[in-house]
């Protein structure tokens, strides 16, 4: 969960890595959360958002064969 957790804080969202680790979110399922899922775990619209950008980010990244498939090690 190290990888998540980092990613969070890179993002300006590490007040919610407890949240993740509490409901076992990690980068397999990332991508499968929807705004509806960030609303039930307690996120603000405005963080919802932010991350919902931060994964389109992350998708966009993982197409491309130069970048790794998920965040930052």
């Amino acid at each position: 969960m190290r990888e998540i957790d980092e990613w969070l804080e890179s993002i300006g969202l590490g007040q919610y890595r407890l949240v993740f680790a509490r409901h076992d979110i990690a980068f397999d399922i990332l991508g499968s959360l929807t705004d509806r899922d960030l609303e039930e775990l307690g996120l603000s619209l405005g963080n919802r958002r932010r991350l919902l950008r931060a994964i389109a980010t992350l998708r966009e990244a993982s197409a491309s064969p130069a970048h790794p498939a998920h965040g930052p090690r």
